[in-house]
């Protein structure tokens, strides 16, 4: 406990004037998620529940374009690295955020770096990435079609990823979440509320179960992705029981 009040002190002493830190903040979060973090507002500093700083006015961008902007984030700090006077994020909380995700008519997408595909990436480890009320919006400009989702809540605990070559991404990514959405729509078919627990490990990938309603119909599947070899491999499962015809011809 005294160990404990003497970190804590010592982040106080840190942080007295949070603003002159904030440059040492954003550097932090850019390299923990791996692009280009900035804050254009004010920077607070919270002690309960553990250290915690709340930022306004976030953007995250890569190559020049905003990836998520959100008017309020909140980055949990690891205690016991500020004794050495480094700042470790091991929580990012968004509330409200606008997500904007789209692929190029070359097939790359804009959360993907120019660099060669040898990249290695940086090391992940993130105990929770919380997401509440985002808008998504997607863009498929090689394929010409997209969606826009709206109500979304993530939790994504245990997020990990070794510095490991960008092709081996999804070999060496692992995480548990639970995402759930009010609605989604494209062009003029329109799914509403959709649920799906995930969990990757070893290059296998799995959403399940899968739920939501369509067609006038709650239907439930599941999807599995082995990314374990060279070739990815799918499997795909849903029933929907109960379909409105009608519905379907409208």
């Amino acid at each position: 406990l005294v160990g404990l009040l003497v970190v804590a002190v010592l982040a106080l002493l840190f942080f007295t004037d949070a603003n002159v830190y904030k440059p040492r903040l954003t550097a932090a979060a850019s390299e923990a998620l791996g692009m280009e973090v900035s804050v254009d507002g004010n920077l607070g500093i919270g002690f309960f529940p553990g250290l915690q700083v709340t930022l306004e006015d976030v953007h995250i961008r890569n190559r020049g374009a905003d990836l998520v902007s959100a008017k309020q984030a909140r980055l949990g700090i690891a205690l016991l690295p500020l004794l050495q006077k480094q700042i470790r994020i091991d929580r990012i909380l968004l509330k409200r955020p606008a997500i904007s995700i789209a692929r190029d008519r070359d097939g790359e997408f804009n959360f993907e770096k120019p660099e060669a595909s040898s990249e290695v990436l940086p090391v992940l480890d993130l105990a929770r990435v919380s997401v509440s009320d985002a808008t998504v919006v997607y863009t498929d400009n090689q394929a010409g079609t997209g969606f826009e989702a709206e109500s979304c809540h993530l939790d994504l605990r245990r997020l990990r990823l070794p510095g490991v070559p960008r092709p081996d991404l999804m070999k060496r990514l692992s995480f548990t979440a639970h995402l759930a959405c009010g609605e989604i729509r494209k062009n003029d078919i329109a799914i509403s509320d959709l649920k799906l627990t995930a969990g990757g490990k070893n290059g296998v990938i799995e959403l399940k179960p899968f739920t939501m309603r369509i067609f006038g119909a709650q239907g439930s599947g599941s999807i599995r992705a082995d990314f374990s070899d060279g070739v990815p491999r799918y499997q795909v499962r849903y029933t929907l029981p109960q379909l409105r015809s009608e519905e379907l011809l409208m």
